[in-house]
């Protein structure tokens, strides 16, 4: 026998090879410099962080850029301010994992608007397709999210919970919170199958339609909620607000 530890060095959780294809060669101190007003619009919190933490938020969206490349479609106006903020977009989610990047998308199809998607026969404003291992997002919606940023509509976030729920709740999952994810997952629909939950929810209007449409769009709804519309969800479904906040560890829930 030529190894004799433990099979788990085996089945750790790796990152498949970066991808990345931004221009830009930057540190830390200089994303802040440069793109502080574009993380900012994605992260208002971004500019009261104390310099280590804002350092760290940093660090992790040059990691974001490194591991995966931008793809833009129909001459969609990208600029590296737009790839920062959306890089911002994701790292703001994934904010309570040590293992922040994923293996399910190694790229971001960016169109210039609303696409339609001859395989779902729909128009939509962004897609997670794990086939092509891409997220696909409008540029003028993923604009007027980041500016409207208490309306509980962020495309982007959207689509990155799609992908974080295709990594997490794959029956072998490896990725180190997979089990952590899983539970929240569950604590999520035990809460909305309880008829006066999901009743409540609907009469307040704090939802919106399209979440019901299956498990998955309604996680990634009640993520956008998490975000943006923080006091009314704590105040009125505190139960639900620390399931998703627990789902994916975010450092707000104790």
């Amino acid at each position: 026998m030529f190894f004799t530890g433990s099979r788990l060095f085996y089945d750790r959780y790796r990152l498949n090879a970066p991808n990345g294809n931004f221009n830009l060669k930057l540190t830390s101190e200089q994303v802040i410099y440069q793109f502080a007003g574009d993380v900012a619009k994605v992260f208002p919190l971004f500019n009261q962080l104390p310099h280590k933490f804002k350092l760290n938020f940093c660090k992790r969206i040059l990691n974001f850029l490194h591991q995966y490349a931008f793809v833009t479609k129909e001459n969609a106006p990208l600029t590296n301010a737009h790839k920062v903020a959306i890089a911002a977009s994701y790292v703001k989610l994934t904010l309570g994992y040590k293992n922040y990047l994923i293996n399910t998308f190694n790229k971001i199809v960016v169109y210039p608007t609303a696409q339609y998607f001859p395989h779902l026969d729909q128009t939509h404003t962004g897609h997670f397709n794990p086939k092509m291992n891409a997220v696909m997002l409008a540029l003028d919606a993923f604009e007027r999210d980041i500016h409207f940023n208490d309306d509980g509509k962020d495309v982007a976030l959207h689509e990155f919970t799609h992908a974080l729920c295709f990594e997490m709740l794959q029956i072998h999952a490896r990725h180190p919170d997979a089990e952590c994810f899983k539970k929240g997952f569950r604590l999520i629909h035990e809460w909305m199958e309880v008829p006066q939950n999901r009743n409540q929810t609907i009469r307040m209007g704090f939802i919106r339609d399209y979440a019901f449409t299956d498990r998955l769009e309604l996680v990634s709804v009640l993520v956008e909620l998490f975000f943006e519309k923080e006091t009314v969800f704590k105040q009125y479904f505190p139960d639900l607000f620390v399931y998703v906040g627990r789902m994916i560890k975010h450092p707000k829930i104790k």
